[in-house]
């Protein structure tokens, strides 16, 4: 029986020839895998300032705690409420 393709399955190769040539398979540091492309797509939505819960949502992550190690990368979006409050 053929294993089933996943995305795993059909990615990896392609990130170990793209990116991870010459480095060691227990290099957890610098190689790049499936759940570096899911950090990036988190990182990049809080960026650009999406909502925590948004992205909470999006990550599929059942714990708000695992959400909140992308906060740090979200831009101050309550300065300009404050601000404007004594204008």
């Amino acid at each position: 029986m053929k294993p089933k393709a996943t995305i795993q399955n059909v990615l990896q190769p392609l990130l170990n020839k793209l990116f991870n040539q010459n480095l060691d398979i227990s290099d957890a540091t610098n190689r790049v895998v499936i759940h570096t492309l899911r950090h990036t797509f988190a990182s990049h939505l809080a960026i650009e300032g999406t909502p925590i819960l948004t992205i909470k949502k999006l990550m599929n992550h059942s714990d708000i705690n695992h959400t909140l190690r992308y906060a740090k990368l979200m831009p101050d979006s309550g300065r300009e409420i404050v601000e404007r409050l004594y204008e």
